[in-house]
């Protein structure tokens, strides 16, 4: 059985506050991208995690696919898997490529073996793996709030819409990236509108940006030449380091091969 993970991207992204349990009350629009991680699940005589693609971490207990399946045996009993994980989402660069994964192995072994799992343990199960994961349990555009389980269904479309990503050659760690936002304190996003694209580069801030220190350049440089391609709106993704652009037509613009770059139709 197979399941494809996809990724997301921020739009707009506004870190509230800290909170008392050590995590910020964020507000942003997540909007799903066509870009996938491919999982696929066997039987098995033990936990077994085998990567391909990108490698996302070199111990099988570090990568989120594994911790899954092991917190969703806290609530369910279950046979021992082999769960194979393509990588094709950039990590460290604001996609949510690991909490998608993570979701997406707890919805293969769902349907696998019938658990019939309780929606209020898949929530649970899914903010101890990440702040990120509950909005990958329906993946549908939303408003995100709290640590980012207070999801809001939003009405927004932008399929047909060209999206350009491209990932420099550095990474953000998501959880440095927050402990440097202890001092941000912003106000919550306005409604948005999939009309009035070309006003959103100056309404909608990702936070993040002003705190990239010595890359601050490069992702400046990335936007702008993604804006000078005639992008209707650019933005970094999450905690970065993906850059975004989003186009009425396929992109014209070519990047240093040392970077990651993905063009596609949106949904």
């Amino acid at each position: 059985m197979i399941a494809f993970a996809p990724a997301k991207i921020n739009i707009g992204l506004r870190i509230l506050n800290k909170r008392e349990d050590g995590f910020h009350n964020i507000d942003s629009y997540f909007y799903p991208i066509p870009l996938y991680d491919i999982l696929e699940i066997q039987n098995s005589s033990h936990d077994e995690l085998v990567q391909t693609g990108i490698i996302s971490t070199k111990e099988m207990k570090e990568n989120l696919v594994f911790q899954a399946v092991q917190k969703l045996r806290e609530y369910y009993n279950f046979p021992t898997v082999k769960i194979h994980l393509h990588k094709q989402i950039p990590v460290q660069a604001g996609l949510g490529g690991g909490s998608s994964d993570a979701i997406s192995t707890l919805k293969l072994i769902d349907s696998y073996f019938q658990l019939n799992m309780r929606s209020a343990d898949t929530m649970s199960i899914a903010l101890s793996l990440g702040s990120d994961c509950p909005f990958f349990i329906n993946s549908k555009p939303a408003k995100v709030g709290g640590r980012g389980e207070i999801i809001t269904p939003i009405d927004l479309s932008l399929g047909g819409k060209y999206i350009m990503i491209i990932k420099p050659s550095f990474s953000v760690d998501t959880k440095q990236a927050f402990q440097r936002s202890n001092e941000v304190s912003s106000t919550a996003l306005p409604a948005i509108n999939q009309n009035n694209i070309d006003s959103w580069s100056s309404i909608f801030k990702n936070d993040f940006e002003k705190m990239m220190g010595d890359q601050a350049s490069k992702i400046q440089e990335i936007k702008n030449t993604l804006k000078q391609g005639g992008a209707l709106y650019t933005s970094l993704s999450g905690s970065g380091s993906a850059v975004y652009g989003i186009f009425n037509f396929y992109p014209p613009i070519t990047f240093s091969p040392k970077y990651f770059t993905w063009i596609d139709r949106l949904l």
